[in-house]
């Protein structure tokens, strides 16, 4: 019988295979006394040690593959197996009760895990999860087991597991490994972050995959939509496998004719597509898609899955890279959005009962200036390495968009005062992404130098949907009325005031979007480098004067059923007529 499931989408793409159930190994740890508690100990650690080795081989490649942020995650393993207190406690207590190591590991991992699980903050899941790791790690070292992992899959196979570790992803087989289907974790966990940059298809909080799937069941995973289908019909199964050869194909076709292409409409109006980006290996991708710059850069990623914060001088060398490899080209670095669904344990943040309207964002820059200076230190400075703006996130009023510039000017002066070169003509700009800031966007407006719609916040504070709640996916919906409205009044702000308005939400990078966007006055697209072919291809079949006309008559529409309708079959009719075309005599003269 078919099971759909909804979880959330974290790495685009379809997969389609026999499902290969992962889960934590159960270790049988036995409990014996010991009469050499000195070889006791020493056993102890000479596991560490083999599994410092490990994790340090683990980190380096990590680091090499993937850069340095992912890297981290296995820096904060090695934090705990080099914790003092830890191996202090393991040997005292070989010494007092003169009980086999194995066993008081494990209870070890136990007691500690238990302490973080009572704080009821869902922030120590990770740190939980890197416990039990290397936990599992000693243990098998110390027993002589082969620890279950996914480094050596038999066949290609869609991996259906409760959770995955950062090791677990890691290590994963990269031929045969599908997609990634998990009951936990967000678009933030180690999991999301390193499937998108291992561009395998994800979906996680799916919160019972694993009970309703069977060891080689077909499962079905659309890591766009999140999207699950176990055991599919003959017909939905079908249905899947056109889809996915149905996009692949069309990516490769509009892959092949990048060089070709430009972002121009029908009519010649020019619509720049940029690229967001968060990892260092994004930077070629982009550039392959040809992206006409970086119209988001997402620092706060530099501060995630470490034990400690970014230094002024990292911070500087990831700008200056990205700077000078898009020069002359636009690069936008968004300051610090942590806190809401994107949280740095080593800030020690408190838990907050409804934290997307917290403490986050530039809430938590301008209540912590010496984290926020240190980062615009670092974006200053890199600034002249290529064409860099600065842009603030949550922006609600004036005056905190006042506050914030002014703790620009404070870093200005000290750089100036100290001889250290920045471009002095920066470009500061504001996200708009919360009710308020579109309704006050005309008085913004004279405080910027441009504006970026972030919509995928827009969306859930305008809505009231929580954007990563699998409970209510189905109602966030960038194609409601409300939203439409609140992109085109910003726009006309922007355009009062003569400065650029661009999107950088997930609504830039799906096509259907593109002609509505592009008619209601956006200047500039940015979206996530594997979707700029496929808008550039709709940019390439649109007309501006047609657009706009199209964009005046949604702005009319009253349900946003009806709105995704509209979109659907203008979107189906350009598909068809570029298919005549195509076959047409004439073009084929």
């Amino acid at each position: 019988m078919e099971i759909a499931l909804r979880g959330i989408g974290v790495s685009p793409g379809i997969a389609i295979g026999p499902a290969l159930l992962y889960g934590v190994q159960t270790i049988d740890v036995p409990k014996y006394r010991v009469n050499d508690k000195a070889a006791e100990v020493a056993r102890f650690e000479t596991a560490a040690n083999e599994v410092r080795k490990d994790l340090q081989l683990l980190y380096e490649q990590t680091a090499e593959e993937l850069g340095q942020s992912n890297a981290d995650i296995f820096r904060a393993h090695l934090m705990i197996l080099d914790d003092v207190d830890f191996r202090k406690e393991i040997a005292e207590r070989v010494h007092s009760e003169g009980l086999n190591v194995e066993h008081l590991i494990d209870e070890y991992i136990a007691k500690h895990s238990r302490a973080l699980q009572s704080l009821g903050d869902p922030r120590f899941q990770e740190k939980i999860k890197d416990l039990l790791d290397v936990g599992s790690r000693i243990l098998a070292k110390l027993l002589n087991t082969t620890s279950e992992n996914l480094s050596h899959l038999e066949r290609p196979s869609v991996i259906v597991a409760h959770d995955l570790s950062p090791s677990d992803t890691a290590n994963l087989d990269m031929v045969n490994t599908l997609g990634l289907a998990t009951d936990l974790s967000g678009p933030t966990s180690h999991t999301a972050i390193l499937a998108r940059a291992l561009e395998i298809p994800a979906v996680v909080g799916l919160r019972y995959v694993g009970e309703h799937t069977m060891p080689g069941d077909i499962v079905i995973l659309d890591g766009t939509t999140g999207q699950v289908i176990i055991r599919p019909t003959e017909a939905t199964l079908a249905h899947y496998i056109a889809e996915k050869k149905r996009l692949e194909e069309e990516r490769k076709a509009l892959i092949s004719a990048e060089t070709h292409r430009r972002n121009v409409t029908l009519d010649g109006y020019e619509v720049p597509i940029l690229a967001n980006i968060e990892l260092p290996q994004e930077i070629s991708h982009s550039l392959r898609n040809q992206a006409e710059g970086v119209g988001l850069f997402r620092t706060e990623y530099l501060y995630l899955n470490r034990d400690s914060l970014p230094t002024e001088e990292e911070q500087f060398e990831a700008y200056a890279q990205v700077a000078a490899t898009f020069k002359p080209r636009i690069v936008t670095l968004r300051t610090l959005d942590l806190g809401g669904d994107k949280f740095a344990s080593h800030l020690r943040m408190a838990p907050e009962i409804n934290p997307q309207l917290g403490w986050r964002a530039i809430r938590f820059c301008l209540e912590r200036p010496d984290i926020f200076k240190a980062q615009l230190r670092a974006m200053l400075r890199a600034s002249i390495h290529g064409n860099v703006q600065i842009m603030f996130p949550l922006i609600s009023g004036v005056d905190e968009l006042r506050r914030v510039k002014e703790v620009v000017k404070e870093v200005a002066a000290d750089l100036e005062r100290r001889s250290v070169p920045f471009n002095k003509k920066i470009k500061l700009g504001s996200m708009i992404e919360v009710p308020s800031a579109v309704m006050i966007a005309d008085l913004l407006a004279r405080e910027c130098d441009f504006f970026s719609i972030g919509t995928n916040d827009l969306i859930q504070y305008s809505i009231a949907v929580d954007r990563v709640n699998e409970k209510i996916a189905h109602m966030y919906e960038p194609a409601h009325p409300a939203i439409l409205r609140m992109i085109h009044s910003t726009v006309r702000a922007a355009k009062a005031a003569r400065i650029p308005c661009s999107i950088c939400g997930e609504m830039a990078g799906d096509p259907l979007f593109a002609e509505l966007l592009v008619g209601l006055g956006v200047d500039e697209l940015s979206m996530s480098s594997v979707a700029i072919p496929l808008v550039r291809a709709e940019i390439n079949e649109i007309r501006m004067t047609g657009a706009k006309r199209f964009a005046r008559r949604l702005l009319n529409v009253e349900t946003s059923a009806e709105v995704r309708a509209q979109l659907l079959k203008r979107f189906r009719a350009r598909r068809s007529v570029q298919a005549l075309l195509d076959t047409s005599p004439v073009q084929a003269r």
